[in-house]
């Protein structure tokens, strides 16, 4: 088992952690609007972080059966 992406996972909880604290702060200041763009904008982050891994993933998968 590879454990070398392991900072993928810190960085993607990194992640949900600050959205979550910003979010409760401006929801806390009544801009529940620009709350709810960040936490948009979050999930948009995310969501590419993820993409990028199942890139690689693809990527392995062909190399490892020497699919071109």
């Amino acid at each position: 088992m590879d454990f070398t992406r392991i900072d993928v996972l810190f960085k993607l909880a990194g992640v949900g952690i600050l959205i979550m604290v910003f979010t409760q702060v401006l929801n806390q200041a009544e801009k529940k609007e620009q709350a709810q763009l960040l936490t948009l904008a979050g999930v948009v982050v995310v969501m590419i972080i993820i993409v990028k891994l199942i890139g690689d993933l693809y990527n392995t998968v062909r190399s490892i059966f020497n699919i071109y």
